[in-house]
């Protein structure tokens, strides 16, 4: 399946969401955008046949760029002192080192260690929690865990404290319907794949 399409029905997760919800439109559009980054997450995996995925060095570097904005917009405006300067830098860094670097794996890792360390730092459990995530996504093949219930589960913790820190109902939601919408359109059943998803790996090597 195509990351657009990833995209599109992320998006439309994330106002399912906001229309169960009733929220306002400003809320909405917010849970759209979500919903949207979450329904392409899976994707961070990275086994060098990916060309039109997340896992694109155009992706990666726009999506590296917008984790690099809100987390400096948010060590700006939440932190003081230290914890403030240090997410500001490392904000900063997401948005301009990554393209000096070519490998995709060597990316995602560094970028991984980097969120997580940020997340430490800033006592924040989503960016601490997504910095993991990078981090064993940068070992996984196409299709791998990150495709899978485990993977679902970790990235609906995510979207616990990320809902707890911005303050805004349906986040959690959104993130975890955005997600498993991705798992759905890759399943094998659907025309437009060849392969399935393993959802209970590394338990089973099931095909669905």
């Amino acid at each position: 399946m195509r990351g657009s399409t990833h995209a599109v029905l992320g998006g439309a997760a994330g106002m399912a969401v906001a229309y169960w919800q009733q929220t306002d439109s400003t809320t909405a559009a917010s849970l759209i955008g979500i919903g949207v980054l979450s329904g392409l997450v899976p994707d961070l995996d990275v086994n060098g046949k990916l060309s039109n995925t997340l896992t694109s060095r155009k992706w990666i570097y726009g999506l590296l760029a917008l984790i690099g904005v809100l987390l400096a917009s948010d060590s700006a405006f939440s932190e003081r002192g230290t914890g403030q300067w240090l997410g500001i830098l490392l904000g900063a860094g997401l948005i301009t080192l990554p393209r000096f670097f070519m490998k995709k794996r060597t990316i995602l890792l560094i970028t991984g260690f980097v969120i997580g360390g940020a997340g430490m730092m800033l006592n924040e459990r989503w960016i601490l929690l997504m910095g993991i995530y990078i981090c064993a996504a940068a070992t996984q093949p196409h299709r791998g865990i990150t495709h899978s219930l485990i993977g679902l589960i970790f990235f609906g913790y995510i979207g616990f404290y990320l809902e707890q820190d911005l303050q805004i109902s349906g986040v959690h939601y959104t993130c975890v319907a955005g997600y498993a919408s991705h798992l759905f359109a890759d399943l094998k059943v659907l025309p437009a794949n060849r392969k399935g998803v393993k959802w209970f790996q590394p338990f089973s090597k099931r095909e669905f």
